[in-house]
């Protein structure tokens, strides 16, 4: 596992590549997600951001299963996913996004959401379910999807939550924005290149349109036995807008492609006024709703 340096003193914020393969036991597993928060407290971070499907990599303990046998499967860990990461995130003082973890709400016949859980020190923790299934989440998962774009207060600032396909659709970041978020998680899972950089590309241009900060976290590796996450495809990363007083692409920080890692860089906030302030453009300022409602009714 390599750890990329920081751009900058004081670093907040992490993202993560989450490298799947072969499993021994669930300890395993929860030793292995232990290491990426462990290095991420040697590098003074405040907020990890794990991928999409985190606990799908639990899957290689299991024989080869159907979507919606994985589902059932997914929901037995989740009482421990809450346990270990509500643990750590009290004994560390960091911000965990644990990823998303498929889980079902209800009775055996409740229903199953594709969710992200965000942790934080003190015991309490915010989730958001993702809005918009894939085409293959819709015909052959049994997930329903969710209908919220919640806002939440953190030591870090105001935090919106975008999971992998919602990054896609602008209108969620938007209504994120306008309730003042700062800073956009999104946990993804790509299996390849193409869907990956629909992502990244999504990412930073919600960056770019909302001046805002979007931290983008994803898997890498392959578990050909495991139908559900088989392989990933990911370079991770923190992008800014592009402007002032941010690097002209907008980036802060990339993992290596493909590698597993935690990529590390700054979200400072004083930064991100000064660009919404004192920027070359402004689109999150200059946006004309007048003329785009009169344009729909034409």
């Amino acid at each position: 596992m390599s750890v990329i340096p920081s751009i900058a003193t004081g670093s907040t914020v992490a993202v993560v590549q989450y490298a799947i393969g072969p499993l021994k036991s669930e300890r395993a597993y929860w030793s292995r997600i232990r290491r990426y928060i462990d290095r991420a407290v040697r590098q003074h971070v405040k907020l990890v951001v794990f991928p999409e499907y985190l606990t799908g990599h639990l899957l290689a303990l299991h024989p080869t299963v159907s979507n919606a046998e994985a589902c059932e499967i997914l929901h037995g860990y989740t009482d421990a996913y809450m346990e270990h990461f509500s643990a750590w995130s009290r004994e560390t003082g960091l911000l965990l996004l644990a990823g998303t973890h498929i889980h079902r709400e209800g009775a055996p016949a409740g229903r199953y959401y594709n969710e992200a859980f965000l942790f934080f020190p003190d015991g309490r923790i915010e989730r958001h379910k993702k809005v918009h299934l894939t085409p293959e989440e819709q015909r052959a998962w049994p997930l329903d999807p969710g209908d919220r774009f919640d806002v939440f207060e953190t030591p870090l600032g105001k935090i919106g939550i975008q999971i992998c396909y919602d990054i896609e659709f602008p209108e969620g970041t938007r209504l994120q924005a306008d309730r003042g978020a700062e800073l956009i998680l999104c946990p993804s899972y790509t299996d390849a290149a193409a869907g990956y950089y629909r992502v990244r590309n999504c990412s930073q241009a919600r960056a770019v349109e909302n001046q805002l900060y979007v931290a983008l976290s994803g898997i890498v590796g392959s578990m050909p036995d495991v139908a559900q996450v088989d392989a990933g495809y990911c370079q991770a990363g923190v992008f800014a807008p592009c402007d002032r007083p941010f690097p002209p692409d907008g980036i802060l920080a990339l993992g290596a492609v493909n590698r597993s890692a935690v990529a590390l860089a700054p979200a400072d906030l004083e930064q991100l006024r000064l660009n919404r302030t004192e920027g070359g453009v402004a689109p999150f300022y200059d946006r004309r709703p007048d003329v785009y409602t009169a344009a729909a009714k034409r």
